[in-house]
């Protein structure tokens, strides 16, 4: 009877002790607070699925100095880094994006470590790109086993000056890999 109530103990316990699972718990695009502490949560201040990138140009949002420290970025939150270390107590899990402009173009970032408080972000830029819609789509990466998984798309547009005169838009499919 020990052997049975054993047993089943390790069958409930062990996928939680050895999983190094790791969840969803927020993706978005919008303005965030970045400082030098990379230890807190990530602060949000205002996420939208429209912007103006004239105006986010002008305030200077796109450099990060919109409000002394708000940049214009997409970010990606899950559990905190420590939730989800290795045998070697490194990081199990890395995350990466790929960006897709409204020209079509599209951007893939190479794997990078998640911040300790377990987020990760990326300040937008607008290069040529002033108007239209925008889609962001996130991976996390096993660091072991070199795994993949898409995780979340964020999907915003974006115009030059005029920003609420649109109120909707389409999402055109991309082709699969």
């Amino acid at each position: 009877m020990k052997r049975i109530i054993f047993f089943t103990f390790l069958l409930i316990v062990a996928p939680g002790i050895f999983a190094q699972n790791w969840t969803l718990k927020d993706s978005g695009a919008g303005l965030i607070v970045v400082d030098e502490n990379s230890d807190k949560p990530l602060k949000i201040i205002m996420r939208n699925n429209i912007w103006d990138l004239k105006e986010l140009a002008e305030k200077e949002a796109l450099e990060g100095k919109y409000n002394g420290n708000q940049l214009f970025a997409g970010w990606i939150q899950g559990p905190e880094v420590k939730e989800f270390l290795n045998s070697k107590a490194k990081p199990a899990w890395m995350s990466r994006y790929r960006i897709t402009y409204p020209d079509g173009e599209v951007f893939e970032s190479e794997p990078a470590e998640f911040l300790p408080s377990g987020y990760s972000y990326f300040g937008i830029r607008k290069g040529n790109n002033t108007e239209g819609v925008w889609k962001i789509e996130w991976f996390v990466l096993g660091r072991d086993k070199l795994q993949e998984n898409h995780v979340a798309t964020t999907v915003f547009q974006t115009t030059w000056g005029s920003a609420g005169k649109k109120d909707s838009f389409s999402v055109k499919a991309s082709d699969p890999d």
